[in-house]
Parts: C-alpha cells; structure tokens; sequence
C-alpha cells in the first residue's frame, strides 16, 4: 500500500525555513510529528504507511532549527516553535490539527498546545521531558560535568560535537554500540536487534549530520523556562511513559501530567525510554481517536478550560490497559508552583 510520500521545505514569514516529510493523503487528519533531541523524522516504513492508510492520516514530520535541512535559527523558543508550527499547518491547509511529541519533541507539543488551543484537537506526548528534567541534581559526576560544559560553553561543546559525529559518520555500528552499552536495560533489549540499533543509530547520524547545535540548543531551552505553564495548557494530552525511563525520571512526568488540566495517563513498568516505535500505532489510534472525538462534540479545546487536574485518568501495566486505584494520581498531584 503505497503512500504520497513528500519532502519538502516551508517558506516561514520571515524568510526562515523548516523542511519536513509528510505521508498520507492531503486531506487526511493532520499530525504534526516532534522529534526527539537526538533522533530526526522517521524513515518511512511499511509499518507506517499501514498505520497512516488505516487511519487516514496526514502524518508530517517536521525538522527543527538546526535539525535537518532546517537551518539553525539564534533564539528560538518552545513558543516561537508553536508559531511556527501554526505557519507550517497553514500552509498544508489545515485549520485544525494534532501534534505528536517524543522526548525533548514533548515540550514543543506542549507548546502548541498552549499557544493554539482552538487549532490543536488533541496532543500526546511520549517519553516527555519535564520541568526540572535537565536539572544537575541527583545526576552521576559524569553527567553533571558534561551537562555543566553544555550550558557554560555550548561553542566549544558545538564545535567538539561536529567533530565527534564526522568520525562517527564512518563507523555507525560503533555508534549503535556506545547507545546500547549506555541505555537502561529495559532499552538495551529493545536495542539489541540490529534492525532497532542501526535504525537508531541512523536517526542519530542523520538528526546531527549537519552539526550538533541543534541538539545542544535542544537541551539549553528545556533546561530553561519554557516560557508557559503545564496548569495552563488546555487541550487534552495523552501522556506516554515507561517506568524504567532513565533519562525522564517517572516521577518527573507524573508531576507534569498531574498539572496538566486534560490529561490522560499511560505508564508501562517494563519499558524505558525508547519505546515509541514499536508502540506507534497504539499511540496514533488514541491521538486519532481523541482529535475525532473532539471534532464531533463540536467542543473546541479551549473551551475545556473548566476540566479540574483531578480529571486526570491514570493508565499502569505493561499492557497499557490495567487500571490502578485513583492514588496513583493523586499521590502524584504536587503542582509545579
């Protein structure tokens, strides 16, 4: 079943540009896909080509400052990123539409979210960075020094970075090897196939082969501000996470979506960090559904304002589909103030 499959890059009003692949047909329902910091857009695979034929989808992923073919842009913030999305959406024709974000693509498709609720139908987000996740504290001496270096000289790290991938370029299987001996366990079995760790380590190859700033500019914005708050974004997001998430801590996430006014909660205690490609499908079919949802209630997602963050629904098992006792939630409700 083959699908329009299309690359290209969007003209912004400012003469900016933002490249992106897009599958699935134009009229389909939106989903704007937010890579994480170190991976770029998907391959387009069979497994997605069914999952956007079944469920009708206009599926773009898009490229970041930095990140791609889209050149670097000074200053750019998780906002002005929503802005941009608005400008790319416009541009495909479509009023309304979803945002799909993975790890540091959370913030982003919360971002949206906040700015555009009367345009954004639903949002989920998987593996989400959260408020405080780049903090320093409670880190290994190694982690802390490099991420210190990133934040007090991120030139000289940008530099040493493009370096290290130039090398890296030449020997991918090194680079599959040096991820799966760094990841959780729960990820290293996932990595352990050589399908999952050269996919892997080609979405990292090519997310920095023209440079690292867009990565390291990545971390320096969500270790910032994000310049709006979770208890003010109003559209409903499914959140997505694993238990054994190293690099989000889980109680992190919790935290965010316990201060997010529509959430929807779903933890699996076996998975870790890197699980959203073998879960894409389950993930899109809930986006789809809630954005469709939406759309028939004739209900904008501004207008769910009123909703309580006691609205929202914990999901916990390695199933995604056993529910536990409302304490779950609750215990978690400590509010980012």
């Amino acid at each position: 079943m083959s699908q329009t499959v299309t690359t290209r890059c969007a003209t912004l009003r400012d003469g900016r540009r933002l490249s992106y692949v897009s599958i699935g047909p134009a009229d389909g329902l939106l989903v704007l896909y937010l890579h994480g910091a170190i991976g770029s857009p998907q391959a387009i695979c069979p497994e997605l080509e069914a999952i956007v034929c079944d469920l009708r989808l206009r599926y773009v992923m898009v490229s970041r400052p930095g990140f791609g073919s889209s050149p670097p842009a000074a200053g750019r913030t998780l906002l002005g990123f929503a802005r941009d999305a608005a400008a790319l959406a416009d541009g495909l024709g479509h009023e309304r539409f979803t945002v799909l974000g993975v790890s540091a693509g959370g913030p982003y498709a919360l971002a949206c979210a906040h700015e555009l609720p009367e345009r954004v139908a639903a949002a989920a987000v998987v593996s989400c960075l959260a408020p405080g996740t780049c903090s320093l504290l409670g880190r290994p001496a190694p982690a802390r020094a490099a991420l210190r270096a990133l934040r007090t000289h991120p030139g000289a790290c940008a530099r040493a970075g493009d370096a290290a991938v130039r090398i890296a370029q030449g020997h991918p299987r090194f680079v599959a090897r040096v991820m799966r001996a760094a990841a959780a366990p729960a990820d290293r079995r996932q990595l352990a196939g050589p399908e999952a760790s050269e996919g892997a380590s080609a979405r990292f190859l090519a997310a920095a082969g023209g440079g690292v700033q867009g990565l390291i500019d990545d971390h320096l914005l969500c270790a910032r501000p994000w310049g709006f708050r979770p208890e003010a974004v109003s559209p409903l997001v499914d959140v997505w996470h694993g238990a054994q998430d190293r690099i989000v801590p889980v109680e992190d996430v919790l935290l965010l979506a316990a201060a997010l006014p529509r959430a929807r909660i779903a933890l699996d205690a076996d998975e870790g960090h890197f699980f959203f490609h073998r879960r894409r499908r389950e993930i899109l079919v809930q986006l789809a559904d809630a954005a469709r949802q939406s759309s028939k209630s004739g209900r904008g997602s501004a207008a769910s304002t009123t909703s309580s963050p006691s609205s929202a629904v914990c999901t916990m098992s390695s199933s995604w589909s056993a529910r536990p006792s409302s304490s779950t939630c609750v215990s978690s409700r400590r509010a980012f103030s």
